[in-house]
């Protein structure tokens, strides 16, 4: 299993088990929003709604493929809820087996 870095910026709602959303930076620099109960985003067992964000998590992911220029396409293990896209390029670098 893989995991891309991520960033919790905000706690969104108390739905069970919590609600926090997470930026994902693709390999072009662009940020992407993603939003979801925090248990998906691993790593981040101290995230809660008192909790002073940004705070790093991991973002599990499966490889798909390496390209050229250290870039790693890579889909989403969990697809977050506010979004139907799981596909992304990220830098190889911020990934971690």
């Amino acid at each position: 299993m893989a995991s891309v870095k991520g960033m919790a910026v905000r706690w969104v709602s108390d739905d069970q088990p919590g609600v926090i959303e997470v930026e994902l930076t693709d390999a072009e620099g662009i940020v992407h929003t993603l939003v979801d109960k925090w248990p998906i985003f691993g790593g981040a067992e101290d995230l809660g709604p008192d909790s002073v964000y940004p705070l790093p998590v991991d973002i599990d992911v499966d490889i798909i493929e390496q390209v050229v220029g250290g870039n790693t396409v890579v889909d989403l293990r969990w697809e977050a809820r506010n979004t139907d896209r799981i596909r992304f390029v990220v830098l190889s670098a911020d990934l971690t087996a």
